[in-house]
C-alpha cells in the first residue's frame, strides 16, 4: 500500500467516525470559552491562574475527545463501540459489538495520561506565574520609590481617607525594607494636590519609580488597582487589580509591598516576610483610624483635637489596636504648649498622656518605627535630649525612610550643640520629605547660619511657589536679609509674613525686632503696646530717666527674677550707673542653668557677667567664664556655623582680654558679614577700643548704613499703609 493510499483511507476513516467534525466543534467551543474568560477577567477581578488552568485542562482533554470519537458513538442514550465498517457484504448495517473491558481500560489510560501531563504542566505554569508575580524575575533595578495618594473612585467621592490612608500605610510598609528609599507620603500628596503627573512627581522627589493606583470600597469589599511607573521614561513596569474583603486589607497591603520590592530589588521576599504593623481585627476601628489620620494631616489645633477623638474611638472599637495608640500618643504630644506645638495641653500633661499610650502600643507591637519616634519626641519635649536620640535611632533602624524621625533627631542634636550631626539629619529629612514645610524651612535656617545664603534663599523662594500662603517662607527670607545686615529687605519680607498671619506673635516679634534695629519707634508703636518693648524704646529715644525709673520698679517687684535684674544691669552698663550694673549682673546668677547662662551665639549672659567680674577685679571668675565662651565660640566655628554674631562675640572677647588689634579685626569682619546692631557704639564690653580711629570709622559706616535703610523702610510703609 502506498503512502498516499494509506493517508487517503485514514482521512476517510476519520470522517466516517466523525472525528474531524467532533474535533472542530470541540476546539471551537474551547476558543469561545477562553474568549469569554478574557472578557470576564476585565469586568471582574479573576486570577490569571483560572485562565491558565482552563486552557491546560481543555488542551489535555483534546486527546480524550479524539479517542472517544474514534472508538465510540453515543446513540439511543448509550455509549456503543464504533463498528469497523458501516455495512457488511450484503449491504446490511453492521451492529457494533458491546463495550468490552479493553475499551474501558484504553479510555481510562488515555484520560489518566492526559490528566497527568496536564497536572504537571499546570504546576510549571503556576510556579512561573508565582515567580513573576512575586518579582523573582526583576523587571528593573531601582532603590527608591514614591507612593502617591490613591484615587478615590467611589461614586460620592467620600472615601479620600481610605485612598490617602492606603498610600500612607504602603509608604510606611515599604520604608521597612533595607536599602530602599521611600519618599514621604506628605510630599507625594502635596504634589498630587497641585496636579503634577505621577512621573513629574517622581522626578521632583528624586525617586526612580512611582506607585499609583485607585481604590473603591463597595460594601465590605475593596477594589484596588495599582500601577508601577519608571520615572526615567514614564513606562509602566507593572499593573495589577485586586478585589478583597475589607477585613483582608492588611494582607493586601503586604502583598502589594512585597511584589514591589521583589520587582525592583536584587532580593526575594517570601510571603509573610513583610507585615503591616497597623493591622487590626476590627474593620470599623480601621475606618475610624483612617479618618483620624485624615484630620491629623491638616496640622491645625482644631484638627489635632478632632484626630484625638477619632483615635480614641478606634481604640474603643479595638483595645488591641497598636497603631491607633501610636497615633493618639503622637497627637497628644503635639498638643503640648511648647513653641513648636499646638498649645492645648500643658507640656508635662501632654508628655505623660502620650507616654502612657505609646507604651501600650509597644507592648502590643514592639517593632513599630513611629512608636519609637514618638518616644524620642516625648523625651525631647522634656529636655531629655540624650535619651531622645536612642529612641530616634531605633525608629530609623526599623524604618530608614521615616522622615519625621530624622527631623526630630536634628532638633535634639542641635540642642546638644552637635551641629554637624544635626545638619546631616535635617538634610536626610528633607531628602525623604522635600515638601515638608517645617523641615524645609528649618533646612533653610541651617543653611543660613552656615553662611550659605543663596542656597537658603532658593529654598525659601521654592517654598513660596509650593505654599504661597505659608508665612514662614517670607519669614525665612527676612532672616536671611537680617543676617546680611539688610534690615530694609528683612522688614519688607517680615511685613508680608505678618500680613499673612496677623495673629502669629512670633512673626510680629520678628518684624518688630527688625524695626528696632532701625530705631523706627513710631512704626513699632502702631504695631504693639506690649510693655515688654518699653525699656528698649525708651533706650532708643534716650529717655534714660524714665527708663531707669521703670527698671528700678521692675527689680523691686521681681526680686528673685535674674532676667529682670540682668536687663536692668545691662541698660545701666550701657548708659547708666556701671557700679549698679555690676551688682545687678552678678547677684542671683547662681540660679541660672549652664544652658541658660552660656546661650549661643552671644554666649550671653555669661559674657556680660564676665565683664562685671572684671570690673570687680575678680579675675579668676572672669577667666573661667571667658575661657568657656571662647571654647563654645570655637566649637561653633569649627562646626561650620557662620553667624556674624560669632565674629562680634570674638571682638568682645578680644576687647575684654586686652587685645585691641584682634578686637578691631573681628569687629570689622562682623560688620562686613552683616552686623548692624545700632547699640554697638555704647557696648560697654568694647570700651577698651572705643578711642581707636578704626572703631570710630566702623561706627560712622554703621550710622550711615542704618540711616539709608531707615529711609527705605519709611518709603516702603508709605506704599503699603
Amino acid at each position: 500500500m502506498t503512502k498516499s493510499t494509506f493517508l487517503g483511507k485514514f482521512l476517510t476513516e476519520l470522517r466516517r467516525r466523525n472525528v474531524i467534525r467532533t474535533s472542530v466543534a470541540y476546539l471551537g467551543s474551547c476558543w469561545l470559552l477562553l474568549q469569554f474568560l478574557d472578557v470576564a477577567s476585565q469586568l471582574m477581578i479573576i486570577d490569571v491562574i483560572v485562565g491558565a488552568f482552563m486552557f491546560i485542562f481543555m488542551l489535555c482533554l483534546f486527546p480524550v475527545v479524539i479517542y472517544i470519537s474514534w472508538h465510540f458513538q453515543f446513540t439511543n442514550s448509550t455509549w456503543v463501540r464504533t463498528a469497523t465498517v458501516d455495512f457488511d457484504e450484503d449491504g446490511e448495517p453492521v451492529i457494533p459489538p458491546p463495550l468490552g473491558w479493553g475499551s474501558w481500560v484504553g479510555l481510562v489510560m488515555i484520560i489518566s495520561l492526559s490528566l497527568g501531563i496536564g497536572y504537571q504542566y499546570f504546576h510549571v505554569v503556576k510556579d512561573r506565574q508565582d515567580i513573576e508575580a512575586d518579582g523573582l524575575v526583576k523587571i528593573v533595578s531601582a532603590d527608591s520609590i514614591a507612593v502617591l495618594p490613591f484615587v478615590d473612585q467611589s461614586a460620592d467621592k467620600d472615601q479620600s481617607y481610605l485612598a490617602i490612608g492606603l498610600a500612607e500605610e504602603l509608604t510606611s510598609l515599604l520604608g521597612q525594607t533595607d536599602g530602599f528609599r521611600v519618599a514621604a507620603s506628605r510630599s507625594s500628596q502635596v504634589l498630587t494636590d497641585k496636579g503634577f503627573s505621577p512621573v513629574d512627581i517622581g522626578r521632583r522627589l528624586n525617586v526612580q519609580t512611582v506607585l499609583s493606583g485607585s481604590v473603591v470600597n463597595v460594601g465590605n469589599r475593596v477594589k484596588i488597582r495599582v500601577e508601577l511607573l519608571d520615572t526615567k521614561n514614564g513606562h509602566t513596569l507593572w499593573t495589577e487589580n485586586f478585589l478583597r474583603e475589607m477585613k483582608d486589607i492588611f494582607d493586601l497591603q503586604s502583598e502589594i509591598g512585597r511584589s514591589v520590592v521583589n520587582l525592583l530589588q536584587d532580593k526575594y521576599l517570601e510571603s509573610g516576610s513583610l507585615r503591616s504593623l497597623s493591622a487590626t481585627n476590627s474593620t470599623d476601628a480601621y475606618v475610624v483610624y483612617l479618618k483620624g489620620r485624615e484630620a491629623y494631616r491638616l496640622q491645625t489645633t482644631e484638627s489635632f483635637k478632632e484626630a484625638r477623638k477619632l483615635f480614641e474611638q478606634a481604640i474603643a472599637l479595638d483595645p488591641e489596636y497598636a497603631q491607633a495608640y501610636v497615633s493618639l500618643a503622637d497627637t497628644l504630644a503635639l498638643l503640648g504648649d511648647g513653641s513648636t506645638q499646638y498649645g492645648v495641653l500643658a507640656n508635662d500633661v501632654a508628655a505623660t498622656l502620650a507616654e502612657r499610650n505609646v507604651e501600650k502600643a509597644l507592648v502590643r507591637q514592639p517593632n513599630m518605627p513611629r512608636a519609637y519616634a514618638v518616644v524620642g519626641y516625648i523625651a525631647m519635649i522634656r529636655d531629655e535630649f540624650e535619651k531622645s536620640l536612642g529612641a530616634f535611632d531605633k525608629a530609623i533602624e526599623l524604618n530608614p525612610s521615616l522622615a519625621i524621625a530624622y527631623m526630630w533627631k536634628s532638633r535634639a542634636l542641635a540642642e546638644l550643640q552637635r551641629f554637624d550631626e544635626s545638619f546631616a539629619a535635617l538634610i536626610k529629612a528633607n531628602e525623604l520629605d522635600p515638601l515638608f514645610r517645617s523641615a524645609t524651612y528649618n533646612l533653610g535656617v541651617e543653611l543660613e547660619i552656615r553662611g550659605r545664603y543663596q542656597e537658603a534663599e532658593d529654598i525659601y523662594k521654592q517654598l513660596l511657589i509650593d505654599y504661597p500662603d505659608f508665612p514662614s517662607s517670607h519669614s525665612g527670607l527676612a532672616g536671611i536679609y537680617f543676617s546680611q545686615g539688610n534690615y530694609s529687605a528683612s522688614i519688607q519680607e517680615a511685613y508680608l509674613a505678618h500680613k499673612l498671619s496677623p495673629e502669629n506673635e512670633e512673626l510680629k516679634i520678628k518684624l518688630i525686632g527688625s524695626l528696632l534695629q532701625l530705631k523706627l519707634t513710631d512704626i513699632i508703636r502702631t504695631l504693639t503696646d506690649d510693655p515688654i518693648y518699653d525699656a528698649t524704646l525708651l533706650l532708643i529715644e534716650k529717655n534714660y530717666q524714665q527708663l531707669f525709673k521703670n527698671m528700678d520698679f521692675e527689680v523691686a517687684a521681681n526680686p528673685d527674677d535674674y532676667w529682670v535684674a540682668f536687663e536692668a544691669g545691662w541698660y545701666n552698663a550701657m548708659v547708666g550707673d556701671k557700679s549698679k550694673a555690676v551688682t545687678l549682673l552678678t547677684e542671683k546668677q547662681a540660679g541660672l542653668s549652664e544652658t541658660d547662662k552660656f546661650s549661643m551665639p552671644y554666649c550671653s549672659p555669661a559674657i556680660e557677667i564676665a565683664w562685671a567680674h572684671k570690673q570687680l577685679g575678680q579675675i579668676d571668675q572672669f577667666n573661667k567664664i571667658h575661657q568657656q565662651c571662647e571654647s563654645l565660640k570655637n566649637d561653633q566655628i569649627d562646626s561650620s556655623i557662620k553667624y556674624f554674631e560669632l565674629d562680634y562675640l570674638a571682638a568682645r572677647l578680644a576687647a575684654l582680654n586686652g587685645d585691641p588689634n584682634s578686637a578691631l579685626s573681628n569687629l570689622e569682619t562682623a560688620i562686613k558679614n552683616g552686623w548692624r546692631e545700632w547699640w554697638t557704639h555704647i557696648d560697654p564690653l568694647l570700651d577698651s577700643i572705643k578711642d581707636e580711629p578704626k572703631f570710630k570709622e566702623q561706627m560712622l559706616f554703621l550710622e550711615n548704613e542704618l540711616s539709608k535703610q531707615r529711609q527705605e523702610v519709611r518709603e516702603f510703609y508709605k506704599t503699603v499703609e
